[in-house]
């Protein structure tokens, strides 16, 4: 997966005030939303960004929930698509392949196993 040249930069929603302290927070949101995508078929861009939406602080307004970000769901959506693993369903969102289903159960296995 390549990592886009402005990861360390960006911030993940309108409603943070700093870009992550974590530099492997990319990775992190790659393995999140396929995991999602395992678990939900059919998901897009605009569920991503549900998901990782927050609460917007507004001063002395009361907060409001805020969507995250849709560039780096869409970002990371196509490289997995680029990588195998994910797929566009034809009825919206999308959908995790064969291929990407093994590798993630594979990947689970090891996980449970280790200590």
């Amino acid at each position: 997966m390549e990592l886009p040249e402005w990861v360390d930069i960006v911030k993940t929603a309108r409603f943070k005030e700093l870009p992550p302290y974590d530099p492997d927070w990319y990775y992190t949101r790659a393995a999140s939303i396929a995991r999602k995508i395992y678990l939900r078929q059919g998901i897009g861009v605009g569920g991503f960004q549900k998901i990782y939406g927050g609460r917007q602080r507004n001063g002395s307004r009361p907060p409001h929930f805020c969507k995250s970000s849709g560039a780096i769901s869409r970002n990371i959506l196509q490289q997995l698509q680029k990588m195998g693993i994910i797929d566009v369903d034809p009825k919206g969102g999308r959908l995790i392949t064969s291929p990407g289903r093994r590798d993630l159960d594979q990947v689970a296995g090891r996980v449970a196993v280790a200590p």
